[in-house]
């Protein structure tokens, strides 16, 4: 019966060990993406299974440095990314490994049976990955997007001594001192854990950030708005006038000049008038707001517009996503010298329950990328280039998606919503 049991026990640790390798597995994937080919979501899957589960006691120099180097290859060879986001995701996620799989082993429950006791040692693993994995997702899901190289490494300088400390610990201490590794441990432990909140808190200000244009787009369509209906109370308050003056030319019978008269008041309220390009009011203040801009500088735009259904975004996200988008293709647009050659393209539809939007623009700047990120052109490229990373938020958000094509000549931006 107990060889039973035994097999038993065996049986559920590999349950257990899959189990915990599964949502170490997702942890590292808040981190970076792994490559989009099957084999290495094949090969990344299986290799980790060793890395969760490894077995540290002290003075463990093989286990401790050999499941270092693996997970390092492991995440060098199937995720993307720079190699400085790789290694801290290393240096990140490794010590916590290394500390939880230590003290777990000094719990104090024994069985007196091996394996119950190395089943009970896994599932307790598991659950630590599990609960982390849980009260984190959301708040550093957004990891990938938001934090750039140099915050990166301003992060490996704050874990280096945390992640060196507990590797040099259990390599160096002896098995009478334990007990000073343990409480070494667990500050190391504690530490990790602030390192995942810190990062927390510089995702959240980089979005704040983000948010802050969004409101001074919103902003600045609210603008627009008390704008027009300032200059709609001029038109109002000029318009007596104006009529009097027509009134006197058709008096004196002098038709050609109030027909004259009458044009120049045609064209002086022509800048006034709002197109109306859909039944959205926020699509048509954005595009009303941005064609004053792209007429002035001579743009060719075209706009084909059908929504017929209600769209899936909300207004602030919608602002944002014409606002942002027009606003890149106006500067690409504004670098071509030859004003006849700017041409903006426009199309927004909705059909089947899908919202579809595609931006298409000439240019002649080179497409500049910096860890797999489109920048800015601009002088001061580190207060610029969040647009697009604000609509692949936005895009995310509800589960879009995103697409980027361009050529020597051409630049579009396609987005898909399931509304």
């Amino acid at each position: 019966m107990s060889q039973y049991l035994t097999i038993l026990y065996h049986a559920l640790a590999v349950v257990g060990a899959l189990f915990t390798t599964k949502y170490f597995y997702k942890m590292v994937k808040l981190f970076i993406d792994i490559k989009d080919k099957r084999i290495y979501k094949y090969i990344a899957s299986i290799s980790m299974i060793f890395v969760p589960i490894v077995v540290i006691f002290v003075s463990d120099l093989t286990n401790v440095l050999f499941t270092l180097f693996w997970f390092l290859m492991i995440v060098i060879i199937c995720y993307k990314g720079t190699i400085i986001q790789k290694i801290s995701t290393v240096m990140i996620l490794y010590p916590i490994v290394v500390n939880v799989n230590f003290l777990m082993r000094y719990i104090p429950v024994s069985f007196k049976n091996g394996a119950l006791d190395n089943m009970c040692w896994i599932y307790t693993i598991a659950i630590f990955w599990y609960v982390l994995y849980r009260y984190t997702k959301d708040k550093i899901a957004s990891t990938r997007q938001y934090i750039n190289s140099k915050t990166w490494l301003l992060l490996d300088l704050i874990n280096i001594a945390p992640f060196l400390n507990i590797i040099i610990t259990i390599i160096w201490t002896n098995y009478d001192e334990q007990y000073k590794a343990k409480i070494i441990a667990i500050l190391c432990l504690l530490s990790n854990i602030g390192i995942l909140l810190l990062i927390k808190f510089i995702v959240d200000s980089v979005k704040i950030k983000l948010e802050n244009k969004n409101y001074k787009i919103q902003y600045d369509y609210y603008q627009l708005l008390e704008n027009e209906q300032l200059n709609t109370r001029k038109i109002y308050h000029d318009m007596n006038n104006n009529l009097q003056v027509i009134g006197n030319f058709i008096e004196n019978g002098d038709k050609k000049d109030a027909l004259k008269y009458i044009m120049q008041i045609s064209k002086s309220t022509e800048i006034y008038r709002n197109k109306k390009f859909c039944n959205n009011h926020i699509v048509n203040a954005v595009l009303n707001n941005k064609m004053m801009l792209i007429s002035k500088n001579h743009i060719d735009c075209k706009i084909n517009i059908s929504i017929q259904n209600l769209i899936a975004l909300d207004d602030l996200d919608l602002c944002s996503l014409f606002a942002n988008t027009i606003d890149n293709a106006i500067d690409a647009s504004l670098k071509i010298s030859d004003s006849k050659k700017r041409q903006i393209c426009i199309k927004v539809r909705t059909k089947n329950n899908f919202f579809i939007y595609s931006i298409k623009n000439n240019k002649a700047n080179d497409i500049v990328k910096k860890e797999g990120r489109i920048i800015s052109n601009k002088p001061n490229s580190k207060m610029h280039g969040f647009g697009i990373q604000n609509v692949k938020e936005i895009i995310n958000k509800y589960n879009g998606t995103f697409d980027i094509n361009y050529t020597d000549k051409e630049f579009e931006i396609v987005t898909i919503i399931n509304g």
